[in-house]
């Protein structure tokens, strides 16, 4: 039998056939907060009707795997159904509800990915209240300004973080901020923590607050368009803001995902009828490892949400490691990986993967990938079905997307937007539409953008214009086919003599290095060119290199202005925040001190290559 043949047919086309009135992926027009957008026709209204219907449906399936609360055993692991996760988070939502927690409240949720943490996300929404989900890698300075900003009223989190807010309640009760409860045993916190946290295995519901969670009559207000979630940007450059998006907007992604394997379909050769049959199929015997922090919006809505929908299985670890990563694949039959493209990577050149070991998805995003990585992966797993997009915090995830042959075909592009989302390429001084091909920065519009910034209504006029076009600050073009490029954020462009080099140029060039496990770009002073190119790299496991090495196979693939003039290894890999994105400030300080001790001269003579 002869193998599917790619079809390119234009993003258009596809959406033509594919959202008919009567399909899955029907669209229709609504005027939303004075402006007329494209939703999804049969997107589920709210996220109590989808945790409702999903998961009494789906009851007995596996939903979470995940480390026990207490540190010891460290291997000691629980399992939950979505039966008996709905359950917990039922008894939770009524002991929230006799603590005055409904529609609209807003209550904060933190902590490492586990048990606990999904079944509070839980809870919260069967209330129809609002969940703030933490950065559970903040300094305490940052955490109290998140919570300051959005003062929620009630903070549930795991026993690190009550160590950190237990000693700050007073501060932030003077904030308006709520008590602070904890999911796990108190045993463990300092004496300053303990007298300022509330062990939630102390409180029990009262019958009636349990018949109000179940019944849902108080929550007959929450529409598609009520208050949702509030995410927190990274803070990479300043302190983060409160993202806060609506029902609709996060729940776009149920829908959203699925669209984008039914375009691939439909593009391999597929009739209509069969790439939606295929891509809104039951996918309840997969079981996903989460390596991406749930506080994410990736983590959050890619994951968490769609495990929900779709009745499939979470597996989480205690922190990042890729021995015991592999030892879970193995233990739990992982079928699906993702994250930042640094943890398929790390899997893949992992000499500890048995060499039988199947996967059958890997998606990342949330930084710029290799262009190598998915042609390995499916190289390594030729069934493998693997996927990328493009999408923000304030877009709530994915915005565009590609998978199968349209990405291995196409390694550097994002894929094409959604149906639902409009891009457009603009110029960054003028706000011009730029021709196709030609970069500038990316706007973005659609029913999936956020609803403003928490308290902060200068950097949401700013972000976002009166006709619902957000500024992304990606540096991005859009080619003849319709699929987007990313080339850098606005403020990763190291300008060296006048000339832009995108970070994401240099670091896809060294990704190709089969040596390389990660690599970051930033830029180091330079007194006549103002600036030039600096990297950090960190290795693959047995790997070795020198700096010179990583230059000498490097520079072959890059224009002579992007070349490093300073290259740094890293005995160990790069720093990450909890985000799992590389922290480009520590990087910085890494490859200035290099670029100091090399007497800031570049490390190939420069008039030798004129």
């Amino acid at each position: 039998m002869a193998a599917p043949t790619f079809r390119n047919i234009s993003p258009a086309d596809c959406a033509a056939a594919l959202c008919t009135p009567t399909s899955p992926f029907a669209i229709s027009e609504q005027t939303i907060a004075g402006r007329k957008q494209r939703v999804w026709t049969r997107q589920v209204a709210t996220f109590r009707a989808l945790i409702l219907e999903r998961m009494q449906a789906n009851a007995a399936l596996p939903f979470l795997s995940s480390p026990v609360p207490d540190p010891e055993p460290f291997y000691a692991r629980e399992a939950l159904s979505h039966g008996e996760a709905l359950g917990r988070a039922v008894r939770l939502a009524a002991v929230l509800r006799d603590h005055g927690i409904g529609p609209g409240k807003r209550v904060a949720v933190g902590g490492t990915n586990c048990t606990g943490w999904v079944v509070a996300f839980i809870a919260v929404h069967l209330l129809g209240a609002v969940p703030v989900l933490l950065n559970n890698g903040l300094h305490v300075d940052a955490s109290v300004h998140c919570l300051a900003l959005v003062q929620p009223d009630l903070v549930i989190v795991d026993d690190a973080m009550a160590n950190q807010l237990g000693p700050v309640a007073a501060t932030l009760k003077d904030k308006g901020v709520g008590p602070v409860w904890c999911w796990t045993s108190k045993a463990s916190l300092s004496v300053a923590a303990r007298a300022n946290v509330t062990e939630l295995s102390t409180l029990q519901p009262s019958a009636q607050a349990l018949a109000q969670v179940k019944d849902g009559a108080f929550a007959s207000g929450v529409n598609p368009e009520s208050d949702g979630i509030i995410y927190f940007t990274s803070g990479t450059t300043s302190m983060p803001k409160g993202v806060l998006v609506t029902q609709r907007q996060a729940l776009h992604i149920v829908i959203s995902s699925q669209y984008i394997p039914a375009r691939m379909a439909m593009r391999m050769g597929a009739p209509p009828a069969a790439a939606i049959e295929l891509a809104t199929a039951p996918k309840s015997d997969g079981v996903a490892l989460l390596s991406i922090p749930l506080f994410h919006v990736q983590g959050n809505l890619n994951w968490l949400v769609c495990a929900i929908a779709e009745g499939s299985k979470l597996v989480f670890l205690r922190r990042w490691s890729v021995p015991d990563a592999i030892k879970i694949m193995v233990a739990e039959k992982v079928a699906k990986i993702g994250g930042v493209p640094a943890i398929a990577t790390s899997v893949l050149q992992s000499p500890l993967l048995p060499k039988d070991f199947e996967l059958a998805q890997s998606a990342f995003g949330g930084a710029s990938p290799p262009s190598r990585l998915p042609g390995d992966l499916v190289k390594r797993w030729p069934n493998l079905l693997v996927a990328t997009g493009w999408g923000m915090t304030e877009t709530n995830s994915t915005t565009t997307g590609a998978c199968g042959i349209e990405y291995v075909n196409k390694p550097l592009a994002c894929g094409a937007p959604l149906p639902i989302a409009d891009l457009k390429i603009v110029d960054p001084a003028t706000r011009r539409e730029m021709p196709t091909g030609e970069q500038g920065v990316l706007l973005s519009r659609g029913s999936s953008m956020m609803k403003e910034y928490v308290n902060n209504p200068k950097a949401t006029a700013e972000t976002l214009d009166a006709d619902g076009w957000l500024d992304t600050g990606d540096i991005a073009y859009i080619d003849a086919e319709g699929d987007l490029h990313i080339a850098d954020r606005a403020k990763d462009i190291i300008i060296r003599g006048g000339e832009n080099i995108p970070s994401a140029e240099v670091e896809r060039a060294l990704a190709q290095d089969d040596r390389v496990q990660e690599a970051c770009a930033v830029p180091v002073p330079h007194p006549v060119l103002g600036e030039c190119v600096g990297v950090a790299v960190s290795l693959a496991p047995g790997a070795r290199a020198t700096p010179e090495s990583i230059a000498q196979a490097a520079f072959p693939r890059l224009r002579y202005a992007a070349r490093p003039a300073v290259i740094v290894v890293s005995p160990t890999g790069l720093p990450w925040n909890a985000s799992q994105k590389i922290l480009k400030g520590e990087v910085k300080k890494m490859v200035l001190a290099a670029w100091d001790k090399q007497g800031r001269k570049p490390m190939v003579d420069a008039k030798a290559r004129l």
